[in-house]
């Protein structure tokens, strides 16, 4: 009798290992394929991201979008009116600092407003991604914080199985020691108010 192919789950929470791993891998390839469709992206600084007037594509892109169209070459020559706009030649970062390309900055519009499409799809993945990130944990947490806790009770009382343990517990204590060093002591709210510094006598 034929083997039956191995269906999929049909949930993530029902995943063997192997198949976590492979989707790991899967969705890296994914991404490296999304990543050679864009060469040349740009990265910007978090001060540079923050400042940027790119952040007006959604306000200001309709207009733009208007005016190259008005402002197109027709049959391969400037209309008067795109004539008029030579004057910002310079500002446009193409070739041709004594001409407004309009040519150029409509395409680079258009890829604006097309890589945003598919950054705000990645985002909302990435959303969910990190959604159900903490809904799993969630659900291993609770349980997993109970069970060192009682495995520090059992190798209290058994030293063979204290040995067993040891490289969990340790790791348990670094990590407890260093979350508390991360905290900073609050002032007491019973603690006496710092006295005021004396103010100088008049002269």
């Amino acid at each position: 009798m034929p083997k039956q192919p191995v269906q999929d789950p049909t949930d993530v929470d029902l995943l063997s290992a192997a198949q976590i791993e492979e989707r790991v891998e899967k969705t890296r390839q994914h991404i490296e394929a999304i990543q050679a469709l864009w060469p040349g992206l740009e990265r910007l600084e978090e001060g540079r991201r923050r400042r940027s007037v790119g952040r007006s594509l959604g306000v200001l892109g309709p207009p733009l979008a208007k005016l190259f169209a008005l402002l197109r070459p027709k049959d391969g020559k400037d209309s008067p009116l795109a004539r008029s706009f030579h004057v910002l030649g310079d500002q446009d970062d193409g070739d041709d600092p004594e001409r407004f390309e309009v040519e150029l900055l409509e395409r680079r519009l258009k890829r604006a407003l097309a890589q945003q499409k598919v950054a705000d799809a990645l985002e909302d993945l990435a959303r969910h991604l990190d959604d159900d990130v903490l809904a799993t944990a969630e659900t291993v947490i609770g349980p997993g914080l109970a069970a060192l806790d009682l495995a520090r009770t059992i190798a209290r009382q058994n030293a063979t199985f204290r040995a067993i343990l040891a490289p969990v517990l340790d790791d348990f204590r670094a990590m407890t020691k260093q979350a508390r060093k991360g905290k900073k002591p609050e002032a007491s709210k019973d603690a006496p108010p710092k006295p005021e510094a004396p103010r100088p006598e008049p002269s």
